[in-house]
């Protein structure tokens, strides 16, 4: 089975059982999974575009890990999930916050 047949079972499989948000952690793993079946790919030796194109998908998977990370670290959950507000925003209080 190749790399798209599989990916395209696994992702066939979360859109039937994911109806949840994800946790920070869970979409970091799922990050790093795409991320490793698109460094997988590059080293099959593609065509010069499909090349092209996962190499571009390479580098917005790696910005959404940094993102994820970054947002992680906000700790957006520790009030409540109705409290939070983005760094840099006020809170549901009209407090700023950090």
């Amino acid at each position: 089975m190749g790399h798209e047949q599989a990916r395209d079972d696994d992702v066939q499989g979360r859109d039937e059982d994911d109806h949840d948000l994800l946790t920070f952690s869970e979409s970091a793993i799922r990050l790093r999974e795409e991320i490793a079946l698109t460094e997988a790919a590059l080293r099959d030796d593609p065509t010069p575009e499909r090349q092209a194109a996962l190499n571009a998908r390479l580098s917005a998977l790696r910005d959404a890990l940094h993102r994820n990370a970054r947002q992680a670290g906000a700790k957006p959950g520790e009030k409540g999930f109705l409290d939070y507000a983005p760094p840099g925003r006020t809170g549901a209080e009209g407090h700023e916050r950090p």
